[in-house]
């Protein structure tokens, strides 16, 4: 009889279908030279199914449903992978004006993926940039070069259905430390800049960014562009637990340029050289 029951009982969990899983794409791009292609691949030996949801981004973070075209389908709804096996679609590419935001993947578990960034520059051999499809945490960390003429960019990613506020905080290879905030993430929002222009404070440094929210979770990629704009991805540590890079009530680094955007911290002290 035990045997009888372990059988059916292994019969039964062969027909329970893998539970679903929720992936961010935390950027997609197409138009204005750009070009998206999204590449999923099914990691197991099972059919499975995946879907994408796109959003594109308006003002303030805010953003709208997009139907981005992609050459292989007319619908990203209810893909099927075989076993085995990756499927590669790639955005159209060729719209004069540029569209960016960001992308859900809702598919079996053992489905994975990362997108491809490229950029088509008359007169220049195209470049590519990949960022990987993935979670979303509370805590991120984002190494940074804004030295010697490097930039590193940003796209923050707000998947949930509330508003969100994420603390900012820097390291820099000197031991300067900056506290900021970003403006309100909107729910579903996304939000794309170049890191140094969000916060000038760390113009001409390079170190770690810390983005911390105690609302609720979010996503990001970081793009790490060198003097001839030739760019690349730049990792992104997810995390949990405390926040690494605390507040510093010193003196500030520069007391003669007060910098402060986005309340209640902004300041750049140096470790080896306080003033």
């Amino acid at each position: 009889m035990k045997h009888i029951i372990q059988v059916a009982f292994g019969v039964l969990l062969s027909w329970i279908p893998l539970s679903a899983q929720s992936l961010t794409i935390p950027h997609v791009v197409d138009g204005g030279g750009w070009q998206s292609t999204i590449v999923l691949t099914n990691t197991t030996a099972n059919p499975a199914s995946a879907t994408l949801i796109f959003h594109k981004e308006t003002s303030g973070g805010h953003t709208q449903p997009w139907t981005p075209t992609f050459r292989e389908t007319v619908s990203t709804a209810g893909l099927s992978l075989t076993g085995g096996s990756s499927l590669f679609l790639h955005t159209a590419g060729t719209d004069s004006t540029l569209s960016q935001g960001w992308g859900e993947l809702n598919a079996d578990q053992g489905v994975i993926g990362y997108v491809v960034f490229t950029i088509r520059v008359p007169g220049h051999q195209d470049q590519d940039g990949t960022a990987p499809i993935g979670a979303s945490a509370s805590r991120l960390l984002v190494p940074y070069d804004d030295s010697n003429g490097f930039v590193t960019g940003i796209a923050v990613v707000n998947p949930t259905g509330s508003d969100e506020n994420i603390t900012v905080g820097f390291r820099t290879t000197t031991g300067g430390v900056a506290m900021a905030t970003l403006p309100t993430v909107p729910a579903g929002g996304h939000m794309s800049f170049v890191l140094s222009q969000q916060f000038p404070i760390i113009a001409g440094h390079e170190g770690l960014a810390e983005f911390t929210s105690t609302t609720g979770n979010f996503s990001m990629i970081a793009l790490r562009v060198n003097p001839t704009s030739s760019f690349t991805a730049a990792p992104v540590y997810f995390q949990s637990g405390a926040a690494l890079i605390a507040p510093d009530p010193g003196t500030p680094y520069d007391p003669g340029t007060p910098y402060d955007p986005y309340p209640p911290y902004m300041y750049l002290r140096s470790a080896a050289s306080p003033q």
